[in-house]
């Protein structure tokens, strides 16, 4: 499944499109590449919602069970797709099972070239998963918007070694073109279960007259609305078989303090219902 492409209508130059505004007249394209990427994200998540729904719904319930056994989810992503990692992780609305694994050497603030060598070295997802210390029967998610690269890959084979349930959200399309690894294998093909966030080749959706690549990505979006549609889902579930999900509270909120009394008063007396991410990784 992949969203068709959007095109940015060709029209005048910005300083054409000034001057007309200066002049008071009305331009309908002066915000059409705005338009343009609105429209191909909604389209974009209303496919994606009527094509992996019950995919969705099968993570959620192995989530909520999870959740429910005094288990974790763990999430992984090197790249842009730590961001994903991230945002499950100590995220106000979030679930605070939720535990990422992060690398500063797999992002992107301290060297590109470094980061991208990294992804393609062998042998790094073992040490990653001890440190992290995932366990047989918990869950991992693994971002890769392309699903190729090799280290991605190579986590969601050595835990499922480990007996660690496997996701991964991805391009589809994207990983069909990509070139493979040495491993020679996609992660839609190793994982227990695979999400299509329904992205391009590329990730890129509009196209603009004159530009030989597409702008405008989609993974990143899509991939937090996926994860956060997983989230309430999985919310339900949990609320509906025991009560009490273990939610994470915004620092701004009303009512916070004290809610975070009750939380440490809990923990204090081993009254945790749920087993909880760490505060400092």
């Amino acid at each position: 499944m992949a969203v068709s492409a959007m095109h940015f209508p060709a029209g005048e130059g910005m300083a054409e499109t000034a001057m007309r505004r200066r002049m008071g007249e009305a331009h309908d394209n002066s915000a059409a590449g705005i338009d343009a990427y609105f429209r191909a994200l909604a389209e974009l998540s209303a496919r994606v919602l009527e094509t992996q729904r019950a995919m969705m719904e099968q993570v959620a319930a192995r989530m909520a069970e999870t959740i429910l056994a005094g288990a974790r989810i763990f999430v992984f992503g090197t790249g842009h797709s730590h961001m994903l990692a991230e945002e499950g992780y100590a995220r106000a609305g979030g679930l605070m099972s939720v535990v990422p694994i992060f690398y500063t050497a797999l992002m992107l603030h301290e060297s590109i070239p470094l980061e991208a060598k990294i992804e393609r070295v062998p042998g790094l997802a073992a040490d990653l998963l001890d440190r992290s210390g995932v366990k047989a029967g918990e869950m991992l998610f693994v971002y890769s918007n392309s699903g190729v690269n090799h280290l991605p890959v190579e986590m969601a084979i050595e835990a499922k070694k480990r007996g660690v349930i496997t996701v991964t959200v991805g391009s589809i399309a994207f990983a069909k073109v990509a070139p493979l690894s040495r491993i020679g294998k996609r992660l839609a093909d190793v994982c227990d279960f695979a999400i299509d966030n329904g992205g391009v080749p590329g990730d890129g959706v509009i196209d603009v007259p004159g530009n030989q690549w597409k702008v405008g990505p989609t993974s990143t979006v899509i991939g937090a609305t996926i994860w956060n549609a997983l989230v309430v889902e999985t919310t339900r579930r949990i609320q509906a078989a025991r009560g009490d999900a273990p939610l994470a509270v915004s620092f701004n909120m009303p009512g916070y303090q004290k809610w975070a009394e009750a939380q440490e008063q809990k923990k204090a007396a081993g009254n945790e219902a749920f087993r909880l991410a760490p505060s400092h990784l």
